[in-house]
């Protein structure tokens, strides 16, 4: 997985759990895209503390998921209720079975809202 995804789904999970001033400038950097001049112009940090809270931040974020494992556990689970769903599709696809789609719908909503 690309370092900016990964990073990115950390932040998701434990944004929280760092100070306000990394939340801020780790969501530039990261889901904003902004470089780190531009950090630093607009939060009027240097660029070496930017860089610094950058990288810090993201220590941080591998910290937690060292310990949490939240992201690791998201993504087994997106894998399953994927594998399901592309069994159930085959099922589906067989049998042009309603109740079948039924399933598949509800399963889909429920991932999409995260249950």
């Amino acid at each position: 997985m690309d370092k900016k995804i990964y990073i990115s789904l950390l932040i998701d999970f434990y944004k929280n759990l760092l100070t306000p001033k990394q939340k801020t400038i780790i969501e530039l950097y990261i889901n904003e895209d902004l470089s780190i001049s531009e950090i630093s112009e607009n939060l009027g940090i240097s660029r070496q503390g930017v860089h610094d809270f950058v990288k810090k931040a993201e220590e941080q974020l591998i910290q937690y998921e060292n310990v949490l494992h939240l992201v690791e556990r998201y993504l087994n689970q997106k894998r399953y209720i994927d594998e399901i769903l592309e069994d159930l599709n085959k099922i589906y696809n067989k049998y042009f079975d309603n109740e079948i789609l039924i399933i598949i719908n509800k399963i889909q909503e429920m991932a999409k809202n995260g249950i």
